[in-house]
């Protein structure tokens, strides 16, 4: 378990962001853009045994994300984010392949885009907020290298958040519910980041879990199950850190790190962010 964690990393995500129970005020604004990446990799996680699934091919992934968040009334806020995927199915791995699957090339391609509604129920000293998040279909895949932009599905996934500021430090949690078209799995989604400040500077840990049910009957292509890219059953526990540094109350620069304590046909190898984020009211 302790080399898993070390050394099987999942993209970092803007999930837990979106789940904060904290809305903004009545025409606030945040928009961050982030450069995310996944090293070259040779394998991803099987859950069952926690085995290495060797590739056929090295693998990388880069991705931009945009995510923006703009505040429709005092308990209100909408929820956006854009990725585009960078990915490169490269050098072929002789063991235990003894031709290629799969063919060399590249895929640039609009991932799954969300958008998201989030209503403060409770405005305590600890908050309570619900949320609904609608994923569109990606449709950019590419058959002879087996590269897919993101799941070719809808994912509607209501939520719960809870959370509570202390001065320089806070807490939340946050519980949902995934649903996916075309036959893919559903699955639950539980996640908890915690912070406190330093100067100008944020440290936070954060966790988060996606587990599938797999009770999903969906067929995909045989290139596309060979690259585990964006294939149904997916899932993982990942345990994480990152920075925000605020240069000014507006500008601010952050950076994260994740890994994967418990994974299932996700990639082995770091998965690493660094994003500039604007932000006002």
């Amino acid at each position: 378990m302790k080399k898993q964690l070390l050394f099987g990393m999942v993209l970092v995500s803007f999930s837990l962001a979106a789940q904060s129970p904290w809305p903004r005020s009545k025409a606030g604004f945040f928009g961050q853009v982030a450069w995310q990446t996944i090293p070259t990799y040779d394998a991803v996680f099987e859950s069952e045994n926690q085995l290495n699934i060797p590739l056929d091919r090295e693998l990388t992934e880069h991705t931009l994300q945009l995510y923006g968040e703009y505040g429709l009334g005092r308990r209100t806020t909408i929820v956006a984010a854009m990725p585009l995927r960078f990915l490169k199915n490269g050098d072929f791995l002789p063991v235990p392949y003894t031709a290629p699957q799969t063919a060399e090339g590249t895929l640039i391609g609009l991932g799954n885009a969300s958008l998201a509604i989030k209503t403060a129920i409770f405005k305590g000293n600890v908050r309570l907020t619900g949320s609904l998040k609608l994923d569109f279909p990606s449709k950019q895949y590419d058959d002879p290298t087996g590269l897919r932009a993101g799941y070719d599905a809808w994912t509607f996934q209501p939520s719960l958040s809870t959370g509570m500021g202390l001065g320089r430090v806070y807490w939340f949690a946050h519980a949902g519910y995934g649903f996916r078209s075309n036959d893919y799995s559903s699955f639950l989604n539980t996640g908890a980041e915690i912070g406190v400040k330093a100067w100008k500077f944020w440290l936070v840990g954060f966790s988060e879990l996606l587990y599938s049910l797999e009770n999903g009957e969906v067929t995909l292509p045989v290139n596309q199950r060979i690259k585990n890219l964006y294939v149904d059953k997916q899932g993982w526990w990942s345990i994480g850190a990152k920075t925000i540094f605020e240069a000014n109350p507006k500008w601010g620069l952050t950076a994260s790190f994740a890994g994967a304590g418990w994974a299932q046909f996700v990639p082995k190898s770091p998965g690493i962010s660094l994003g500039v984020y604007y932000k006002q009211g």
